[in-house]
């Protein structure tokens, strides 16, 4: 089992908080940090935090440039080195990949159609079927669109669409969570779903009714405003602010990236720029995501196994 760890956008909290919460795994071979040993030292020193750094420091594949920045203030280049350590990170095959936070505006000075990490591996590894789920504690809540401007997405919402996305997030509940019959509730698109509908939320019925004769257990739509109150294993949103408004008010969450062949998961937080080089940085979402990114790993092995049985 092979976890890489990106280092996220250094003029960001990425250095900082990778500074805090990976020497508690100093002793596992399997973690190697993508990034650049000089950018880590630097912050470990800023943060009167070196002797952190040295417990890490046999850990770092030191693969990108060397960037002279400000904290707070990222630039092409930073985000250049970001990119740089997540296409290493990539190329090493790992079968755990975290991410700390990029910035994606300066990203998007290189490359024009950068959206986000999540749009980026599921092109790296061409895959088709995927979305974002975000993991708090017992709720596991993925997003039918991820970042698109409002306006756009009621042309994404059609039958076919939301459709697809229950019987993946159907089958990833099984093969990730564990869960043997998922139970999966379903969002609205408009406010007290069928009220305010023109015709969205009659499709997104259509979606339930139509994974239901493929005795999917799903219900809705229900309003995204009281959706999380219900008892699911399993939630499906319509569009990035229902899920991301609930997931961030809490701590730990994570972003989780289904339907790729490795398990890849993120903090939900961004490069959190007006506290970046002032040590005040939260680690312990990174020490989740690896933590819950071992046990996904664990869970999958377990289920691929009991299917080669049953299929043998």
């Amino acid at each position: 089992m092979k976890i890489a760890i990106t280092l996220g956008d250094p003029a960001g909290i990425g250095p900082e908080i990778i500074i805090k919460s990976i020497p508690q795994f100093q002793h596992q071979k399997n973690i190697r940090i993508f990034g650049n040993k000089q950018i880590l030292k630097k912050t470990a020193q800023d943060m009167r935090a070196s002797n952190k750094y040295r417990l890490i420091s046999n850990m770092i594949c030191d693969c990108t440039d060397t960037v002279q920045c400000k904290y707070g203030k990222p630039t092409m280049k930073t985000g250049q080195v970001a990119i740089q350590s997540l296409d290493c990170a990539l190329n090493s095959n790992p079968d755990i990949l975290i991410t700390p936070p990029i910035v994606k505006n300066v990203i998007r000075q290189f490359l024009s159609d950068f959206t986000g990490h999540t749009e980026y591996l599921a092109s790296f590894f061409q895959a088709k079927d995927f979305a974002m789920v975000g993991v708090w504690r017992n709720k596991r809540i993925m997003l039918t669109t991820t970042h698109l401007p409002l306006r756009r997405i009621f042309k994404k919402i059609t039958p076919k669409t939301v459709l697809c996305k229950i019987i993946l997030l159907e089958r990833g509940l099984r093969q990730y969570f564990g869960v043997l019959h998922p139970h999966i509730g379903v969002s609205s698109l408009n406010p007290h779903a069928h009220e305010f509908s023109l015709g969205e939320d009659e499709k997104i019925e259509q979606a339930v009714k139509a994974a239901q004769k493929r005795h999917i257990n799903c219900r809705g739509p229900y309003p995204a405003d009281s959706l999380f109150n219900r008892k699911f294993d399993g939630f499906l949103t319509m569009f990035h602010d229902q899920a991301m408004i609930y997931l961030k008010s809490k701590k730990d969450g994570l972003n989780f990236t289904l339907g790729l062949p490795i398990i890849r998961l993120s903090p939900l937080y961004g490069a959190a720029l007006d506290i970046a080089g002032k040590n005040r940085a939260e680690a312990s979402g990174l020490t989740a995501a690896i933590k819950v990114g071992v046990r996904l790993y664990k869970n999958k092995r377990r289920y691929d196994q009991q299917y080669k049985n049953i299929s043998d």
